[in-house]
C-alpha cells in the first residue's frame, strides 16, 4: 500500500511512518518544516518527505492518506484531500486498526513526563528481553528511533490527551484501548480544547470507562485531580504511588534516602540509582518500574534497568558549553514543568546560577492560559528571560524577569551576564535549534 502522511515531522507521526514502513508499505510524508531528531530519523529509516504542503502531492496514486492533528481546514491540501475521492483516516485510528488491536498496550498518560515514563517503560521492557513494541513522542537516547514493531505482544505508547485529527476531535488516548494505563499527573494545559481542568478531568474519565476490569491503572496518589478522576468510578485494578509516609492508602512509597530516592512496598525496598534529575524523573521511574512489575518483571531487574537508563532528547539534556556555561534544554512549556526542572538543576548544583530563557510557542502559552503561575515558575532561577511570540496579546508584569522578542536580545543579555551565569535551561515545546544557534553553542 503507498501512504503518505500529512505531518509526517512531529514525533508521533514520524512514528507512525516508521511504523506503517515496518508492516511493509511504501511510505512518504509532508511537513512545513522537519527539524532534527526527527528528520535524521526519517532519512535514516529511508521515509522520503517534501517541506511544505504542496497540494500536487496529491495528485500521485496513494491508496491511503494519514492525517496529522497539525491539519486543519482551510489549508488548501487539505480542502483538495476532501474534494478527492482519496482514503484518509488519522493516525491514532490507523495506529489501532493495524497494529494495537492485537498487543497488550501499555499507555503513558499524564499533563507532564509521558515521554521520559514512556521511554522507561520500554526500556525496562527491552532489558528484559520482552523486545517491546513503542511509540514515543520523543527520542529516548537507548533508541535508535522513537518507534518501533517487533514481534512482541507488548506495546508501549505515549497516550496524549490532545485531539485526533481536524475530523476527530477525542483525544488520542481513547483509540489505543490500553490494558495498563499510567497517570502522572493532571493539570490545566491545552487551553485551545479544553475549557478548565473539570474538562480534562472528564477526558480522562473517558478513556479510564475502556480500561477493562482485569487491566490496571497506575497513577499518582498524591495528585488532587487525579484524586477527583478516581472518584468518578474506576472498574479496573489500581496501583498507586506517594511521596508522603503518612498516606497509608497508597500502595508504594517514593522515599528520599540521603540523596537518593528509595522505592518501597511492605518490605521491599528497592533504591534507585539513575542519571536523571529531578523529584519529577524520580516518580516518572517509580510509576514505570510499578508497570513492569505488573507483568512480572521482578524489581531488582527494574533496578537495574534503570542504571542503564540514559534519558530523552530534550528532556533535561546537557547539548553543549560556552565559555564554561553549561546549556540544558528541556522541552518544558507549563509552569509546573518550567518550576520542576529549575528546581532540578537547583538540587543538582548547588550554589551555581542560572538563567532560565522559556521561549513561548505552545498554543496554552500564546492564548495567555499560564500567565499568572508563569512568573512563580521562572522567578526561582537565578536569571529569567521570556521570549514572547509575536502573537501573545499579554503581558507579563515581572522586574526579575526580562521580555524579548528576539534572540539578538537574549544573545546581548548573555554575554552582558556570561559572569554571572553557570548554567542556561532552554525551555520550549518546539525546536530550540534557532536559539542554541544564536548562543553559539
Amino acid at each position: 500500500m503507498k501512504i503518505h502522511i500529512l505531518g509526517i515531522g512531529g514525533t508521533f507521526m514520524a512514528g507512525i511512518a516508521i511504523i506503517a514502513k515496518q508492516l511493509g508499505h511504501e511510505v512518504s510524508g509532508s511537513d512545513k518544516n522537519l527539524y532534527d531528531p526527527m528528520k535524521t530519523v526519517l532519512e535514516n529509516s529511508g521515509i522520503k518527505y517534501v517541506e511544505g504542503y504542496k497540494t500536487n502531492v496529491l495528485d500521485k496514486s496513494f491508496d491511503l492518506i494519514i492525517v496529522g492533528n497539525i491539519m486543519s481546514r482551510g489549508m488548501p491540501i487539505i480542502e483538495k484531500l476532501l474534494r478527492s475521492k482519496l482514503k484518509y483516516i488519522s493516525g491514532p485510528q490507523w495506529l489501532y486498526e493495524n497494529v494495537l488491536f492485537n498487543k497488550f498496550v501499555i499507555a503513558v498518560s499524564g499533563t507532564h513526563g509521558k515521554t521520559t515514563t514512556s521511554s522507561l517503560v520500554a526500556w525496562i521492557l527491552k532489558y528484559a528481553k520482552l523486545n517491546p513494541s513503542y511509540l514515543i513522542g520523543g527520542q529516548p537516547i537507548n533508541f535508535n528511533a522513537p518507534a518501533k514493531l517487533t514481534n512482541s505482544k507488548y506495546f508501549v505508547i505515549e497516550a496524549d490527551e490532545y485531539d485526533t485529527s481536524f475530523f476527530d476531535k477525542r483525544s488520542k488516548y481513547i483509540h489505543y484501548r490500553p490494558n495498563i494505563l499510567i497517570i502522572n499527573n493532571i493539570e490545566f494545559d491545552h487551553a485551545d480544547i479544553f475549557d478548565d481542568i473539570d474538562s480534562i478531568i472528564k477526558n480522562f474519565h473517558h478513556l479510564i470507562r475502556i480500561i477493562p476490569s482485569n487491566g490496571t491503572i497506575i497513577f499518582n496518589q498524591d495528585d488532587k485531580n487525579i484524586n477527583k478522576l478516581i472518584k468518578k468510578g474506576i472498574w479496573s485494578k489500581q496501583k498507586s504511588l506517594t511521596v508522603k509516609r503518612n498516606n497509608t492508602k497508597s500502595d508504594w512509597l517514593l522515599k528520599k534516602d540521603n540523596q537518593k530516592y528509595a522505592l518501597i512496598k511492605d518490605n521491599k525496598k528497592a533504591l534507585i540509582q539513575t542519571n536523571l534529575i529531578g523529584l519529577h524523573n524520580y516518580k516518572n521511574i517509580s510509576l514505570a518500574i510499578l508497570a513492569a512489575i505488573e507483568i512480572k518483571i521482578p524489581l531488582s531487574k527494574c533496578i537495574n534497568a534503570i542504571k542503564n537508563f540514559n534519558g530523552v532528547k530534550r528532556r533535561m539534556e546537557l547539548v553543549g558549553k560556552k565559555d564554561k556555561i553549561l546549556i540544558y534544554d528541556d522541552f518544558a512549556h507549563h509552569p509546573t514543568e518550567i518550576e520542576s526542572s529549575i528546581k532540578s538543576l537547583k538540587d543538582s548544583y548547588k550554589n551555581k546560577k542560572i538563567l532560565s530563557i522559556c521561549e513561548i510557542k505552545s498554543n496554552s502559552m500564546i492564548s495567555g492560559a499560564h500567565r499568572e503561575n508563569l512568573p512563580r515558575a521562572l522567578e526561582i532561577s537565578n536569571h529569567a528571560i521570556l521570549i514572547k511570540s509575536k502573537l501573545s496579546k499579554w503581558t507579563l508584569s515581572s522586574k526579575k524577569i526580562k521580555v524579548y522578542d528576539n534572540y539578538e536580545m537574549v544573545l546581548k543579555y548573555i554575554n552582558d551576564n556570561k559572569s554571572k551565569i553557570d548554567i542556561i535551561l532552554i525551555m520550549s515545546n518546539k525546536s530550540t535549534k534557532l536559539l542554541r544557534d544564536s548562543i553559539n553553542i
